[in-house]
């Protein structure tokens, strides 16, 4: 099913017309009426939005949604593998990108993927360089002088597989459309640039997120610490229904509010609130706002 079958499916059951639906989200009637025809796909916030509403994770309204870098289905790729054989601490340096996707993989060797559909000399203008030493390893994505960093914004794919017996931590620098965690378990991931998306999906592990940009995150079947380190951001989260969660604000002049607005401090969504939570999110930083959508 697609995005635009699955729009309309899920207004039926909650029993509301276009125009209800269009109230809801605050877009127009004719915007729901594209996308349910499938001539458009609804930009991010109105997905996140669509998400919230009918208690919907974004990759289940996009499953049937052509995805390159999910389906590894590329027409150019540059491919990097390196040997571990004892754990490591990486550093991964990825400069501009569309998207970077961080999973982990049953083999013993670092796969680096450059991908593109569109970039059809992407071998010469992308080229992955590792250095190694006993604890430490640095994946360098390097771009030729004739690759502009638009090109890279618009087309260029990172895919990082990661053995993951033989992860320590995990730091990720680059300026990103899309950051997706999945399927890992580590110690820590700590990501410094820019990237309007993130979305981590049955993760383990601390993840921590310093950037100033406005963020919309998702997250499912993850358990351990998440760390928001913004100053002078507005950020989003959703969480999967099944996602047990605790907000704890630490920053100066920060504060979680929820769907409607409304400042909260702390919560546990657990019915006991003295059973363990699975994932603590914490807000550090100076003038930040996170909005939890779930």
């Amino acid at each position: 099913m697609n995005f635009a079958e699955k729009l309309k499916e899920l207004r039926k059951q909650k029993g509301i017309s276009q125009e209800q639906l269009a109230e809801k989200i605050y877009v127009s009637r004719q915007a729901i009426t594209k996308w349910e025809s499938g001539n458009g796909i609804p930009d991010i916030e109105n997905l996140i939005a669509i998400s919230s509403l009918f208690n919907e994770s974004l990759d289940s309204l996009l499953s049937e949604e052509k995805s390159l870098i999910s389906k590894h289905d590329f027409l150019y790729e540059s491919r990097t593998e390196y040997d571990l054989d004892c754990p490591k601490k990486i550093d991964l340096k990825v400069g501009t990108a569309h998207e970077v996707i961080i999973e982990k993989t049953k083999d013993e060797k670092i796969l680096v993927i450059a991908a593109s559909n569109k970039l059809n000399y992407l071998s010469q203008q992308v080229k992955v360089k590792i250095i190694e030493d006993k604890r430490r390893m640095d994946v360098i994505v390097k771009h030729s002088s004739d690759f502009t960093d638009i090109a890279a914004q618009e087309n260029l794919f990172i895919f990082v597989k990661i053995p993951e017996r033989f992860v320590a931590d995990i730091e990720l620098s680059g300026e990103l459309e899309n950051l997706k965690i999945r399927d890992i378990t580590f110690d820590a991931i700590e990501f410094d640039g820019k990237a309007k998306n993130v979305f981590v999906s049955n993760a383990r592990g601390h993840v921590e997120l310093n950037t100033n940009s406005n963020l919309n995150v998702e997250v499912r079947e993850t358990k351990g610490k998440l760390d928001l380190n913004q100053f002078h951001a507005i950020s989003r989260i959703s969480f999967a229904e099944n996602q047990n969660y605790y907000l704890k604000n630490a920053g100066r002049f920060t504060r979680f509010v929820d769907a409607d607005s409304k400042i909260i401090s702390g919560k546990r969504n657990l019915d006991d609130p003295s059973e363990p939570t699975d994932l603590i999110v914490e807000l550090n930083g100076w003038k930040s706002e996170v909005q939890i959508l779930k």
